[in-house]
């Protein structure tokens, strides 16, 4: 997930100055499909969720806070405190995400996947305390750890899919330059979507569905689909129930992917997009069922370098030249949800996506495994870091930078 990487004092300026668009070529802009509300402002907000059937909104802090807001309003106690357990060492960790059982209401089950103090990817099980505005911490479960060989790339959205089953993004964790190409081998967890149910069976602290695609062949039994670099957000489309993901590049791509079936080899780091990125004696051998990404952004921006101009914008910060060249400023892709707002008519069916670098919002149509009629909303966040939709449908966009919006009527 590039979006956390950049400095905060370049965070910072970004947030003052702003970015250039893809829309601003001087046409004339979009009629706005939306509109956005702030429900409210939170430290570094990285994703919302409900239960299901429930009216209130869960915000995830990514400095370890899940916060309650009810009646439009946040609680005055956090859902759940995990800050002292968890690693914020690296730009790249923290607390990515939380997911509620699909049972939640009698079950009171609920799950986050965080980065520990041995900067090790944790999907942990919890049970809501008797008072239902808190999570009990003492209840806590491991359910999965994954070990990182670096602060970086741990993917980090649970989400229960349409099957019940939950579904893991976990990136590659870093290292590609070094001949570690670990999202292209079977034996590793790494650079994968996967699959469980979270269940306890015997001394396991987890079920393997026996539809997974690797189950008795050889491969981890746990991964839905491989090849990926970072699947920081994904969701599912509801009438096809297709695997939407949004895969993080490295320096020249980013990528949106479909996945209409589990076992499908989206390349990384065979590929980064449409581009060749590692072959031969320092990469994977072959790639030759890869699938090719629905949608890529190739980023054609860069940053200004002049080093006998002032900076852009100083502020009493360290000397940052926030400018860019022309071209498509993306740099950490955002997507994982499909509009089913009736408020939203326009947008109903279309997958939302996003950049953390490039504010402006956009959306799709799925074709089979294709992604069609691509347009903008008409709105922007600064700093996207998800999006998320409540038990009414309701869809939020989250900024790093503080704010959590829903996308209103226009």
């Amino acid at each position: 997930m590039r979006l956390v990487l950049l400095p905060l004092a370049l965070i910072a300026v970004l947030a003052t100055v702003g970015l250039v668009s893809r829309e601003e070529s001087g046409a004339p802009p979009p009629a706005p499909e939306a509109k956005l509300v702030e429900v409210g402002r939170f430290d570094n907000p990285v994703y919302v969720t409900s239960p299901p059937g429930d009216e209130r909104l869960f915000v995830v802090e990514k400095k370890g806070r899940i916060w309650v807001v009810a009646d439009g309003r946040r609680l005055r106690r956090p859902f759940l405190d995990l800050s002292h357990r968890i690693s914020l060492e690296g730009l790249e960790e923290g607390l990515l995400s939380l997911a509620f059982a699909p049972d939640y209401a009698t079950s009171g089950l609920l799950y986050v996947d965080y980065t520990d103090l041995r900067h090790r990817t944790v999907v942990e099980e919890l049970r809501r305390a008797a008072n239902p505005n808190l999570a009990d911490p003492r209840s806590a479960r491991e359910v999965i750890v994954i070990a990182n060989r670096s602060f970086g790339h741990h993917g980090g959205l649970l989400l229960f899919g349409p099957d019940g089953r939950m579904y893991i993004g976990q990136g590659d964790g870093g290292g590609s330059f070094r001949g570690n190409f670990p999202a292209q081998r079977l034996d590793n967890l790494h650079g994968k979507i996967l699959r469980i149910d979270p269940r306890p069976q015997g001394n396991r602290s987890y079920r393997i569905p026996p539809g997974n695609p690797f189950v008795g062949r050889p491969g981890r039994d746990e991964i839905w689909v491989y090849g990926l670099r970072n699947p920081w957000r994904f969701g599912f489309d509801p009438t096809t129930r297709a695997l939407v993901i949004g895969d993080v590049g490295q320096l020249s791509a980013e990528e949106i992917n479909i996945a209409p079936r589990a076992g499908i080899n989206f390349g990384w780091s065979c590929f980064e997009g449409t581009s060749p990125f590692a072959f031969g004696q320092n990469g994977p051998s072959s790639c030759d069922e890869a699938v090719l990404p629905a949608i890529e952004l190739v980023r054609g921006s860069a940053a200004v370098v002049e080093p006998t101009a002032a900076p852009a914008v100083t502020r009493g910060r360290p000397r940052v030249d926030a400018r860019l060249e022309p071209g498509d400023p993306v740099c950490s892709i955002v997507t994982g949800v499909t509009v089913q707002d009736p408020a939203l008519p326009s947008l109903v069916g279309r997958h939302l996506y996003g950049d953390f670098c490039d504010g402006s919002l956009r959306s799709f149509r799925l074709d089979g495994d294709r992604a069609v009629d691509e347009r903008p909303l008409g709105v922007n966040v600064l700093l996207l870091s998800s999006f998320g939709v409540d038990a009414a449908d309701r869809v939020y966009a989250t900024s790093l930078a503080g704010p959590v919006y829903r996308l209103d009527a226009p």
